[in-house]
């Protein structure tokens, strides 16, 4: 019996790849190199420790394969790519990527042209496979004769076909394929095209920084900038830095690893204090239901059209706003969670210095807005704080336990597994009516899902039309985001666990 299809987003999740290996030792050695105190013109022998063979491993050639790391050294850097086929050095100037201030600018994802294999875009074609059976059903379905039997097999010509899948969907041997470039097939807003050369290219007027396409790319072309040598060297500075953890950290850094255990891992690594997003995420809860109970109390607003949809996912909110402009007033304007959070530390501690570490690229993307870098200085993944607590030599399995991480709801724990925002709000909301009423509303992950959801909602295909609707751009929600490290299940089974130990449910309301 043939296993189930697994979709784009879990065919390289939860398994190491050797394009998981680059990517990691490239964050490694480069948190390695400022926490030595290595000189500047050190960073231009990384690309021979992370590629130590002269003869090639991944690709025909080790030149090729040294090219790639010395651009995913700058992307760690924080720095632009360097021009597809410049020869310079890795850094020509040092100045603004060894600060201690926000040195990132977008573009924040970039295609490494180097190492994109040009792969084909959106086709059907035919496999060896093919029997060249007399019945040939391929060549009748076809509705623009794309399809003909040549030297008795099957042959589909590209320039005629138009991509309907008909003859896939006949053939008895399933010796017709489709094949699509992956990271194209990972972006829910169709960002992703080729060049005049056939390389992968972004178009930044519609990409959303979902970052699900540097994940996607089996050959490691993609990668986004990272604030980790920023981070180290405010800390290094002696500046006052305080993480804060988004509720999906849990299980994120293995089975033997407690909350407890990263709180402690974090302060070794030098971090003044940690707070956990998930209390931020209280704030949102509250404040969306209260928006949500204004609309039920005038719920003729618009014809019934109206809704308050969630605002905690950036990659979400703006593919919302620019798909469905006439719909982006109804998109909350709270602040997210991770905003939220960052408030709480800076009204405690002037001084601070506020790191987000979670499992987005698109919290970079939101940091950009100078309305949230006034409170989010750094945002970081989970991989890239794996890479900190390698180069540190800090196991956070084998450090001690401190007290409890934070006192959120659990609610606000709960908030990275798909659904649970909108049960969240909903929860809330007959908290604050005292009513057990049901409410209509929709939810939906991965951004393809989120557009067709606004489009039937747009189109009054809902019945009722929902007044709460909640959209997360990661598979699963944001246990499914491109920084996390954990599988999908069991990060799911530990946010759950994580949230049971929670000291109440819902937010308090002060």
């Amino acid at each position: 019996m043939p296993l189930p299809d697994l979709d784009i987003f879990e065919k390289l999740r939860g398994i190491f790849t050797p394009v998981t290996d680059i990517r990691r030792k490239v964050l490694i050695e480069v948190a390695k190199m400022v926490t030595q105190g290595k000189e500047t013109d050190y960073v231009e022998t990384l690309p021979y420790t992370i590629i130590r063979k002269n003869t090639p491993t991944y690709r025909e050639s080790v030149f090729r394969e040294r090219a790639v790391v010395r651009e995913r050294v700058r992307l760690a850097l924080g720095l632009d790519l360097k021009e597809f086929g410049a020869h310079a050095p890795i850094i020509d100037d040092a100045g603004p990527a060894l600060v201690s201030n926000k040195v990132i600018a977008e573009p924040l994802i970039n295609i490494i042209k180097i190492g994109c294999q040009q792969c084909p875009e959106k086709s059907y074609f035919v496999s060896d496979c093919c029997m060249g059976c007399m019945a040939h059903p391929c060549v009748p379905v076809c509705p623009k004769s794309a399809v003909a039997m040549i030297g008795g097999k099957s042959f589909i010509d590209q320039g005629l076909c138009i991509k309907c899948g008909r003859c896939m969907q006949v053939c008895p041997y399933g010796a017709i394929l489709y094949r699509e470039r992956p990271c194209a097939s990972a972006c829910g807003v169709g960002a992703i095209r080729s060049d005049a050369e056939g390389f992968a290219d972004i178009d930044y007027e519609v990409c959303v920084s979902c970052g699900l396409c540097i994940v996607s790319c089996p050959f490691g072309a993609i990668g986004e900038k990272s604030e980790i040598v920023q981070v180290l060297l405010s800390i290094k500075k002696g500046d006052r830095v305080y993480a804060e953890l988004a509720p999906s950290f849990v299980g994120q850094f293995g089975p033997l690893v407690k909350p407890e255990n990263i709180k402690k891992a974090l302060s070794l690594i030098g971090f003044t204090g940690i707070a956990e997003v998930a209390n931020g995420a209280d704030l949102a809860i509250i404040d969306e239901s209260r928006k949500l109970q204004s609309l039920v109390a005038d719920i003729s607003i618009d014809g019934g059209c109206a809704f308050v949809g969630t605002s905690c996912c950036p990659s979400w909110v703006l593919a919302a706003r620019r798909a469905h402009p006439d719909m982006a007033r109804y998109i909350s304007d709270s602040y997210t969670p991770m905003v939220e959070t960052a408030r709480r530390i800076k009204e405690a501690d002037e001084g601070a210095r506020v790191v987000f570490i979670g499992p987005c690229v698109s919290k970079k993307m939101e940091c950009f807005n100078p309305l949230v870098s006034e409170f989010v200085d750094f945002v970081i993944t989970f991989e890239e704080l794996a890479a900190l607590f390698l180069a540190k030599n800090v196991d956070p399995s084998g450090v001690s336990e401190e007290e409890s991480i934070g006192t959120a709801s659990a609610a606000g724990r709960s908030y990275p597994v798909a659904g649970n925002v909108i049960q969240a709000i909903l929860g809330q909301y007959r908290k604050n009516v005292n009513s057990s009423a049901d409410i209509p509303h929709a939810s939906a992950d991965t951004l393809k899902d989120c557009l067709d959801l606004l489009n039937k909602i747009e189109k009054k295909r809902i019945v009722p039309q929902p007044l709460l609707v909640a959209g997360m751009a990661c598979p699963h929600g944001c246990i499914g985001g491109p920084g996390t490290l954990a599988p999908l299940n069991r990060a799911k089974a530990e946010v759950e666990a994580f949230a049971k130990k929670a000291p109440f449910q819902l937010p308090i309301v002060e």
